[in-house]
């Protein structure tokens, strides 16, 4: 091994030349071959830009600097950032590199009576090049034939080629990560949104090549077109005028246009069409224009105090159609300058990052959601219309990709028996099965001290109707297994605003009703609010522990005995019940030893919330690797490698001994949301910290572990080749699973489909094993966690990621409604040792070790 080629991490390897298990059928991915590798060598260039500028400028002032005598004889590729490209060396001096003045042409053109020097030093820029290496790909291909580790400079080289690939797409469109969006064709979400499309673009190193995988994209943008009108939208609506009547805007709707248009570009219509000038929206004002007043003066030298719309009158002739909206503020030399929202005019391209509000995410899910074969033949029409033979930087470079999808051997793995009661045995059908009477609960549990607490008002709520439901719900969850003893509970209405006082006094009076110690208060809510937080928050993070279920009064309206079926599931399994599990003989890797199944996710708070982010770990508690205890904690925001790992392992290590009275013999952690870049660092310390509990425990306590990441964000889709191996979406079948060709050279991942598709094109999960002390097989590994994707408590069918990961989801998004309560009376300092001082939330005992998060 030569200096330079310095593995980044010591990974599992694949053990095996992969599965032989199931039945091996050929499917199509959205994986273009790069038949060889391009020129030998590229050259490497770092770009300092000064003052800094975004990517979207950056790439406008690179096309000047693309003139530049020391560059334009070449294709050189940038990043839009402060790397760039070229396939031969520039011509400068390699130590000292260049230094140029480089003035970017406002595309608006200069603002009216503004100097031409202080438009150009808007617009003036030093760019410095100068070289950072020459990346040589011969080291890449060694890693690709199996012949050299993973090392940086493999790296470096795939980033490379990836700037070449998108280069001239990115400098021609909005981008966005890896993908690139047009607006045509933009689909209204609604609430001034719009959906565009797009094109994904990434080079993958596959097993002996590499491979572009091509996918189409989706994202949501601000609306342009007139302010005013956007308002509309927002406020839902139909016309300006429904707005003129006192009060109709709120405080809270002016927070909302200010959220929603800053930092927006915009141009203004007064003025005439020749000026073009743009500007960024720096505030939306918290009043209407008719009360903003500004000291004005006069050509006699006096001052008058004047309003927005009196200015707009006196200095341009425009009487406002609408002074009751805000304006549009931009920052001034001294103090903000406003406009009128209906002189303004929002330019497009903003990406809307906040997140989607119900109508908007089911107009997404509506635009995007498209059958396997349909999207599959979009992906050739992109390849089609990107052109990449007239692509003259990809030309320069030598690269060039396939333009039809990838074949690969792919298997199906046979489906797992699922046991119910009395051993009675179901074999599942394209990832489901039914849930009926005749199979009885694997372990039903006594339900006999609860209660219903209704925040309904009982006028327009009445008791027929919980009635109604009570007893559908209580003979559904008998007929499925549950030992329901208390058939008529009581029911309280709840008064407004008083959650924790609501929650108390029916606990009282189901310790009164039923004579014993009440185990569940089933809450009927008119929607997913603040007082769902409230509960959840003031449930849980108590001292004294209550354990609740919610319903959506409009469920409990239309009583339907399936959605009967599946809270029973829930139910059951909070009060510690087994719906159902698998044949004892499907997961012996479980079953023969004692084992810990863990799931772990980090998820952050959406783009322009101050909260930290929220740290899930999950693990089994019995042989049928069925009840998961939780732990929580916060860390810093946007912080993806958990910290204080270590601590939240012991504590469920604990209490598995706790219930079992032995040690786990063995673990296997699912870990959610790392990217390929963090491994080492996880490697690192996220290993380490499951290592570091168990030694913590005991130091001679030493179990072998597993450590596999868990990917779902990923663009990569697999296609049937043949109806009769597709499942009646057209989806692959439940159990498809791809672990060659398109797969990583050496260390031991691999794609698996393991649910049944719905609508839409599903997405296989990725996973990536970082660490195999039970040396495990390709086969071994990918049964077991095919199997367990089919022990999921809250439906029967087999889920798309492995359940652990799952229940972490859930605990994480649980965490949220703590924060969204009273994130200070739900979170406190813990202190487990001399090294450890963090945040994690306080849950209640009685409940800690339950499964209250599904």
């Amino acid at each position: 091994m030569s200096a330079t080629e310095t593995p980044l991490t010591e990974m599992a390897l694949r053990p095996d030349g992969g599965s032989r298990e199931g039945k091996l059928i050929s499917v199509r991915a959205n994986f273009f071959a790069i038949p060889q590798l391009p020129v030998d060598t590229i050259w490497h260039y770092d770009v300092a830009i000064t003052p800094a500028i975004p990517p979207e400028k950056a790439r406008r002032l690179w096309k000047v600097i693309e003139e530049m005598p020391e560059i334009a004889k070449y294709k050189t590729v940038f990043d839009g950032r402060c790397n760039a490209y070229a396939s031969t060396e520039l011509d400068f001096n390699e130590n000292q590199g260049i230094t140029r003045q480089v003035d970017l042409p406002d595309p608006s053109g200069p603002p009216p009576n503004a100097s031409t020097s202080s438009s150009a030093r808007r617009n003036a820029f030093t760019v410095k090049i100068s070289r950072v290496a020459v990346i040589d790909l011969r080291e890449l291909h060694r890693f690709l034939q199996r012949d050299g580790p993973l090392t940086n400079a493999c790296m470096t080289a795939i980033q490379a080629l990836n700037v070449v690939m998108t280069h001239k797409l990115f400098s021609e469109q909005v981008s966005v990560g890896r993908s690139a969006y047009t607006p045509n064709n933009a689909q209204d979400l609604g609430g001034g949104v719009e959906k565009w499309d797009g094109i994904f673009q990434s080079i993958r190193p596959g097993q002996t090549q590499l491979f572009a995988n091509i996918d189409i994209a989706s994202a949501a943008f601000i609306k342009g077109g007139n302010a005013a009108g956007l308002m509309a939208e927002i406020k839902r609506v139909r016309h300006l005028d429904e707005l003129r009547r006192p009060n109709a805007i709120t405080s809270r709707d002016f927070q909302t246009f200010h959220k929603h248009f800053r930092t927006c570009s915009f141009t203004v219509t007064h003025r005439g069409g020749n000026f073009k000038k743009s500007y960024k929206v720096a505030e939306v004002s918290m009043t209407s224009a008719d009360k903003i007043t500004f000291q004005q003066t006069l050509k006699d030298g006096s001052k008058t105090l004047m309003s927005i719309p009196q200015y707009y009158q006196q200095a341009y002739g425009l009487r406002l159609q609408f002074p009751f909206l805000p304006c549009i503020g931009v920052k001034g030399p001294e103090s903000s300058l406003y406009f009128p929202a209906e002189v303004c005019v929002i330019q497009i391209g903003k990406r809307y990052t906040k997140r989607l509000n119900e109508e908007q995410t089911s107009n997404m899910i509506r635009g995007t959601c498209i059958r396997p074969q349909d999207r599959a033949d979009k992906i050739i029409r992109n390849i089609r219309q990107l052109d990449i033979s007239r692509n003259e930087y990809m030309r320069e470079f030598g690269l060039r990709f396939e333009n039809e999808l990838a074949v690969v051997p792919a298997r199906i793995l046979p489906p797992p028996r699922i046991e119910y009661a009395r051993k009675l045995m179901v074999n599942p059908q394209d990832g489901g099965w039914r849930l009926d009477p005749s199979k009885k609960m694997y372990i039903g549990q006594r339900l006999e001290s609860w209660g219903i607490l209704v925040f309904e008002d009982e006028m327009r709520f009445g008791r027929h109707l919980v009635h109604s439901f009570v007893r559908e719900l209580t003979s559904t969850m008998s007929e499925n297994g549950m030992n329901v003893v208390k058939r008529e509970p009581p029911i309280l209405y709840a008064q407004a605003n008083k959650v924790e006082g609501n929650v108390d006094l029916m606990w009282s009076t189901i310790e009164r009703s039923c004579n014993a110690s009440p185990q569940l208060i089933l809450v009927i809510l008119p929607s997913v609010c603040q007082t769902y937080s409230a509960i959840k928050a003031y449930g849980e993070t108590t001292t004294d522990g209550k354990m609740t279920q919610c319903v959506l009064s409009n469920k409990v309206r239309k009583v339907n005995k399936q959605y009967c079926g599946m809270l029973g599931l829930k139910i059951n399994t909070k009060l510690g019940g087994i719906n159902s599990t698998l044949a004892r003989d499907s997961i012996p890797f479980v079953t023969d030893t004692p084992t810990m199944v863990i799931g772990a996710d980090v998820t952050h708070p959406s783009a322009g919330e101050a909260r930290p982010s929220v740290v899930a770990v999950v693990g089994s508690m019995d042989e049928h690797a069925y009840r998961y205890a939780g732990r929580l904690q916060i860390q810093d925001v946007r912080c993806e490698v958990i910290d204080r790992l270590k601590y939240l392992v012991y504590e469920l290590v604990a209490a598995f001994v706790m219930r079992n009275g032995v040690r786990p013999k063995r673990i296997l952690f699912y870990r959610d949301g790392v990217s390929d870049g963090q491994f080492a660092q996880v490697m690192r310390d996220e290993v380490q910290a499951v290592k570091d509990a168990c030694r913590h425990m005991d130091p001679e306590y030493n179990p072998p572990i597993t450590f596999c990441v868990v990917k779902k964000r990923h663009h990569a889709r697999i296609f049937p080749m043949h109806s009769r191996e597709a499942d009646r979406s057209g989806n692959c079948q439940a159990g498809t699973v791809v672990d060659s060709v398109i797969t990583h050279p050496t260390a031991f991942d691999f794609y698996l489909q393991s649910h049944g598709g719905l609508q839409g094109t599903s997405r296989p999960t990725l996973y990536h094993v970082l660490l195999d002390e039970n040396r495990f097989s390709s086969d071994a590994l990918q049964a077991l966690t095919f199997r367990l994707c089919h022990v999921y408590s809250r439906c029967p069918k087999s889920v798309s990621i492995v359940p652990p990961v799952y229940y972490a989801h859930l605990l994480a998004y649980r965490a949220r409604h703590y924060q969204s309560h009273e994130f200070s009376d739900s979170a406190s300092t813990h202190s487990g040792g001399s090294d450890a001082n963090y945040v994690s939330f306080q849950i209640s005992d009685k409940l800690k070790n339950y499964m209250y998060f599904i």
